[in-house]
């Protein structure tokens, strides 16, 4: 069996175990757009490169890179690459003493590193110049404008750099069975999903608890956060809940197959990943279906958010499914996804990375080990996604 169908089939036990994969049947949703008939989004391949070993054999990174200001990130079994931006090249490699624990991640112009009983930050050269414990396993980790926020078994915390480079621990909250976590648009709150389901949301600055909402059993997959935050239940219902307090927006929507990973809001419209081979979009104020997009093969990873763009990850391909911008300034049709198909005969190995500002690109790596940078064309059609994006806060 070829490594990526291992690695896919992994993929999907551990979202299985995790409690995110609801009840059959898979019902079917009809089509509101036909892949064929949408238009080519602003992306193009920039480079295209695979590592080998001392043997000439081909090396399969382990975990999904990390887009930073100068380089691409890419972690192997015992080494991180940073790959030029520009071509490609590899800049340097840091040789690692313990297995990471979590993917790496582009942190204040380096990368941190959660590799064994310890954080890790490496300067632009590759030094490790600051360390942290790591305090158990990680379940989660993502950068806010105040530092990198990691989610354990037991805690929240907020790590950040010195004056002298060195790791430090803003703030520490104690969250028994924290899981995934997001941010909103405006960055004052953390939402993190529980393993018994609850959804508490944090102050980013402080770590102070402003709520816990006991009201929908959820997934433990991250949230969504738009004009509310979204969770997926256990059943496979999308959820929407108030910022202010964790009450119910609206009634639960089923959204009709098994969903496979977490969902993401753009643009009034919220994105669910389903094991029906489709990325299907939601009403965000409502909860109405309005797009289902068919892939090759079953999504089975998180959907990320790009920008003003949403990228999914079906099983085979890779794809990358892009929405258009929804702004007057945009396409004709700013309601229409469009679609970017990478082709390829091997199977997708890791999830898409993208920059937290969405400006530089996008990276997806397939099962054999080949990483391609997709950055924004020049063209009309980017500065008309660029105009859009100006409408609206950053992404986070």
């Amino acid at each position: 069996m070829r490594t990526g169908r291992l690695l896919v089939a992994a993929l999907l036990a551990n979202v299985a175990c995790s409690g995110a994969v609801a009840l059959d049947p898979l019902a079917p949703v009809q089509t509101r757009v036909d892949p064929d008939e949408v238009s080519t989004p602003p992306l193009r391949v920039a480079w295209t490169v695979s590592a080998s070993d001392e043997d000439g054999d081909r090396e399969v990174p382990t975990h999904a890179a990390a887009v930073g200001d100068s380089a691409i990130f890419v972690a192997y079994s015992n080494r991180l690459d940073a790959l030029s931006l520009e071509d490609g090249n590899k800049l340097w490699e840091a040789h690692l003493s313990a297995p990471l624990a979590f993917a790496p991640v582009a942190f204040r112009g380096g990368v941190a590193l959660a590799s064994g009983p310890r954080w890790l930050w490496l300067d632009a050269s590759g030094t490790a110049t600051a360390f942290a414990d790591a305090r158990g396993p990680v379940n989660d980790a993502l950068v806010v404008s105040e530092g990198l926020v990691v989610v354990s078994d037991e805690q929240v915390r907020l790590l950040d750099l010195s004056a002298g480079n060195s790791l430090t621990m803003a703030w520490s909250t104690a969250l028994p069975g924290g899981r995934r976590a997001s941010t909103g648009q405006d960055g004052s709150s953390l939402y993190v999903t529980n393993e018994d389901g609850s959804v508490t949301a944090l102050a980013t600055a402080t770590g102070t608890a402003r709520w816990r909402s006991t009201e929908v059993e959820a997934a433990p997959l991250r949230p969504a956060a738009g004009e509310a935050v979204y969770v997926v239940d256990h059943g496979g219902q999308l959820h929407a809940l108030r910022h202010r307090d964790g009450k119910r927006m609206w009634d639960a929507k089923y959204i009709g197959m098994r969903v496979s990973g977490s969902p993401v809001a753009r643009d009034g419209l919220v994105w669910v990943p389903g094991l029906d081979a489709a990325v299907h979009a939601f009403t965000a104020g409502g909860g109405s279906h309005q797009h289902r997009i068919k892939g090759n093969g079953r999504i089975h990873m998180d959907v990320v958010g790009w920008g003003p763009w949403v990228i999914a990850s079906p099983q085979y391909g890779p794809w990358i499914i892009v929405q258009a911008p929804r702004s007057s300034r945009g396409p004709a049709d700013p309601g229409t996804p469009r679609i970017l198909r990478i082709d390829s005969d091997d199977d997708l190995a890791l999830p898409p990375a993208v920059d937290t500002e969405g400006k530089i690109g996008v990276v997806v790596i397939d099962s054999t080990g080949t990483i391609r940078f997709l950055t924004p064309e020049q063209g009309a059609e980017a500065r008309r996604g660029d105009e859009a994006d100006e409408t609206q806060p950053p992404a986070r």
